[in-house]
């Protein structure tokens, strides 16, 4: 006998699903909407009771809860409960969706393959849409191709883009030759669009992923000769990208300092060069203090562009060191000559923030991970990390494991956290300026500062043993997942924010728990 509430609450169920994965790259307030809509529908299956008792049968779903639990025990010893209680609201699907999930239906072929197909696409149209902003089809200025991202960060934009990746892959083998062709155009396109943002996070992680899969299912699945072949494959392309950011390492770190030795004295409209021999930053090889006449450059520059010499470039950086950086890079003498040379495309890149001249003929990803080098260099050296994503993050890392170490059984409590990040950041003079002063941006030692050593510990156990429980390590799927999740956690709080935590949450909960063993 049909039974109408059912089928509503399956409907219901499901169109929350469907609506959350087009959400995650294009609206948070659709993201929080969905899931009013899932739990909405689950509670429409009726018999609430029958449903929990059926969650908590699995132990995959006591494990998985038992993250928000700790959480909560750790309000015993929180000061700021302002902090604490938002941290828990941005948590809560960490303890809803697993129970929901694992209590529910799995998803049919069709209705998998309906939802990976909606979240593809709604990828696309996010990337479509910024790539749109970039060409200036839509209208909204950015200082940094990163913001060209406008419905999310452009750090979780790309975990999208690479998840869209794996669920393009895994429809690859059952689908006809044009949507194949079509299919490759699509990971083309996601390619590109990383390549576009600078995605140094997105592209590791998709290389690193598809790397460890790919070892996996060879050596699982294929002849010895095979094997060999991916393996020196994988090998060779690992080799490659160290030796090419070795050699871009290289040019960063060497200091032609034989130029001290050829200091000139004035310009060639006879006014006196500046030298300041003691400081060694440099770029290309080539010091920054040495051959420098200001005097000259400044009405120079400004009568080349509409942005003052003494004034932010678009990036919001210091003009004024941009165009001393741009000028060294090119090795010539920083004076008002060197300026009027500058063809009308340096003078925009300089207004927008390119401060090497190798930024100008490097296409891809090369401009951003020499830019990376160089915040490295610069920490390395100077001591200066401020405005500077992965120099700021070792400083961040660096005052997380103080804390740790003040705190290593218990941790700070789950509402302590920033506060204890501000407090160490004070107790140790950090070079980070105010607004540069963050939390670690890393999931593992965020646990570990609010929560302890020994949580960290059991949180590492969480993300690994449901796996292990419902035998899920074998689904290309759930691998490719687990994998890009876990490795975001190294450079980023994952689950600090709505769209990290409805990321995670989201993807673990359907991969665990509605997969069908035969949807492998």
């Amino acid at each position: 006998m049909n039974n109408p509430a059912k089928k509503i609450s399956e409907r219901m169920f499901f169109a929350g699903l469907l609506l959350f994965a087009a959400s995650l790259p294009l609206s948070m307030f659709m993201m929080s909407l969905s899931q009013f809509i899932i739990i909405g529908g689950w509670l429409l299956q009726g018999d609430i009771s029958q449903s929990l008792k059926k969650a908590f049968a699995n132990k995959a779903v006591w494990l998985l809860c038992s993250i928000y639990v700790l959480h909560i025990i750790g309000l015993a010893y929180t000061s700021d409960f302002n902090y604490a209680f938002n941290d828990l609201r941005i948590k809560l699907p960490l303890l809803l969706l697993p129970i929901i999930m694992a209590s529910s239906e799995p998803l049919t072929s069709n209705k998998l393959n309906t939802l990976l197909k909606v979240f593809i696409s709604a990828v696309f149209v996010s990337t479509f849409i910024s790539y749109l902003i970039y060409l200036d089809v839509i209208h909204k200025p950015f200082s940094d191709i990163r913001n060209i991202s406008v419905f999310i960060s452009h750090i979780r934009l790309s975990l999208f883009v690479c998840i869209a990746i794996y669920s393009s892959l895994w429809f690859f083998k059952t689908v006809s030759w044009f949507f194949k062709i079509l299919i490759i155009a699509v990971i083309l396109w996601f390619l590109f669009f990383l390549i576009l943002i600078e995605s140094i996070t997105g592209l590791g992680i998709l290389s690193v992923t598809l790397s460890i899969i790919g070892i996996v299912y060879i050596f699982r699945n294929s002849s010895i000769t095979y094997k060999a072949i991916t393996l020196l494959l994988i090998l060779s392309a690992g080799f490659y990208t160290l030796h090419y950011i070795d050699k871009m390492w290289v040019r960063i770190n060497t200091v032609n300092i034989n130029e001290l030795q050829h200091l000139k004295k004035t310009t060639a409209e006879g006014n006196v060069y500046l030298h300041d021999a003691q400081r060694k930053e440099s770029e290309n090889g080539h010091l920054m203090w040495i051959n420098l006449c200001e005097q000259e450059m400044r009405p120079a520059w400004n009568n080349r562009s509409s942005i003052p010499y003494d004034s932010l470039n678009r990036k919001g950086d210091e003009l004024r060191m941009t165009i001393i950086r741009y000028l060294t890079s090119k090795g010539v003498s920083k004076d008002g000559a060197a300026i009027n040379q500058l063809s009308n495309t340096e003078i925009t890149a300089i207004e927008n923030g390119v401060a090497n001249a190798d930024d100008i003929s490097s296409k891809g990803i090369s401009p951003r991970i020499r830019a990376t080098l160089w915040e490295i260099y610069q920490y390395q050296h100077f001591n200066n990390p401020d405005g500077h994503s992965l120099a700021m993050r070792f400083e961040f890392w660096k005052t997380a494991l103080k804390i740790i170490s003040d705190h290593p059984l218990t941790g700070v409590g789950t509402g302590d956290v920033a506060q204890a990040f501000q407090q160490k950041y004070n107790d140790t003079n950090s070079p980070l300026s105010q607004p540069y002063r963050l939390r670690a941006h890393n999931q593992y030692l965020t646990i570990a500062v609010a929560l302890g050593i020994p949580v960290l510990i059991w949180f590492i156990i969480i993300l690994v043993w449901p796996g292990i429980l419902l035998n899920r390590f074998n689904h290309f799927l759930y691998l490719s997942f687990w994998l890009t999740a876990l490795l975001s956690m190294l450079t980023e709080d994952t689950l600090e924010t709505q769209a990290g935590v409805s990321f995670f949450t989201f993807f673990n909960c359907v991969y665990l728990f509605m997969l069908r063993d035969r949807n492998k």
